[in-house]
């Protein structure tokens, strides 16, 4: 899974060089957002907040299709029943007598959100599992700056940099691509989105409310930064993104954050009715996805899960250009193991 040539060249640091603090990691994410362009800041006034639905929902989560993965309410030409993963269809990491999933039916789907005003980056990458049996769901968030093969050159061979620039290397496809080989982990589904959409789509159900524990600095997309005040407010579409992107790090916004902002969507969208979201932006995202089958039949979940990133995060920052997030192999397994059990 890692590139040969670079691995290498990182051979001769020793771990405790490479094991960066959070402290250590809060300084060169500094660093990074000084690279940015733009440089305006936006501070948000409390507003009131309705009170939160159950788990259990009627989802619509067009706005940023973070909940497009249930193959098996999805008729027409997707439909197809969740599958039984196992590796050895599609790799040789885990043998017939230790499938990381015997029984259980998982089905897997990437969100992934991108700019175009920006080169068509991409910012905000989330691969959610779904046991419909248990009707439980997972979700791990990797941050744009992953050390991932993005694409391969004239030889096949594959070449690393970061997931921020797996769209531009490939499209959509490149993208789902792109994780599944990092993770080695089949994706039945995937979609993604402009944040021009998901700022349109947010403007027409007035924003998302959520309440932030504590005054916070997060990094933006089209700007440099988004400023925002303790308390319960109501965001834009890129200010949210940006929360999910700061709970993905763990760095600005804590990891248990995550959870708590897609909850905050899918409360939202509960009380949304189709006829509030205009048909052309549904329209505008990429994937292989049917929303309006997913819309007349949303799944069932009683358990949202995240799984972290954390302890196998690895800092590389060399030079505030080339800051890189790099994962073990073996604590990649690690993660799509706990992705797709469900006890």
């Amino acid at each position: 899974m890692d590139d040969k040539r670079l691995k290498a060249h990182f051979s001769s640091k020793s771990n405790q060089e490479l094991q960066f603090t959070k402290e250590d990691r809060q300084k060169v994410f500094e660093q990074i957002k000084k690279k940015d362009s733009g440089s305006y800041m936006q501070k948000k006034s409390p507003i009131s907040l309705q009170k939160f639905a159950p788990v259990a929902v009627s989802i619509l989560i067009i706005g940023i299709c973070l909940f497009l993965l249930m193959p098996s309410i999805v008729p027409g030409n997707l439909t197809k029943e969740p599958i039984t993963i196992n590796f050895n269809q599609e790799s040789n990491r885990s043998t017939a007598s230790n499938p990381v999933v015997e029984e259980d039916k998982v089905s897997t789907t990437l969100i992934t959100v991108k700019s175009e005003e920006m080169g068509n980056r991409i910012y905000l990458n989330m691969l959610f599992t779904y046991n419909k049996d248990k009707k439980t769901m997972k979700v791990v968030s990797f941050p744009a700056e992953t050390y991932a093969p993005v694409s391969t050159n004239h030889n096949g061979r594959e070449i690393y940099d970061k997931l921020l620039f797996a769209y531009p290397l490939g499209g959509a496809d490149n993208v789902k691509k792109t994780v599944s080989k990092l993770l080695d982990l089949p994706i039945d589904y995937y979609s993604v989105i402009d944040i021009e959409t998901i700022s349109t789509l947010f403007d027409s159900i007035n924003g998302i409310d959520y309440d932030l524990p504590e005054n916070i600095r997060v990094r933006a997309i089209t700007q440099v930064e988004f400023e925002f005040e303790k308390g319960i407010q109501s965001f834009s579409g890129e200010e949210f993104i940006a929360l999910l992107m700061a709970a993905t790090v763990g760095v600005d916004l804590k990891e248990e954050n995550l959870v708590n902002l897609l909850q905050a969507i899918f409360n939202k969208m509960e009380s949304e009715t189709l006829s509030t979201i205009p048909k052309e932006i549904l329209a505008q995202i990429e994937g292989n996805i049917s929303l309006d089958s997913l819309l007349e039949n949303p799944p069932e979940i009683n358990l949202l899960k995240s799984v972290s990133l954390s302890p196998g995060m690895q800092t590389d920052s060399d030079t505030e250009l080339k800051f890189l997030y790099k994962f073990e192999e073996d604590f990649l397994n690690t993660i799509s193991e706990d992705l797709t059990t469900f006890n």
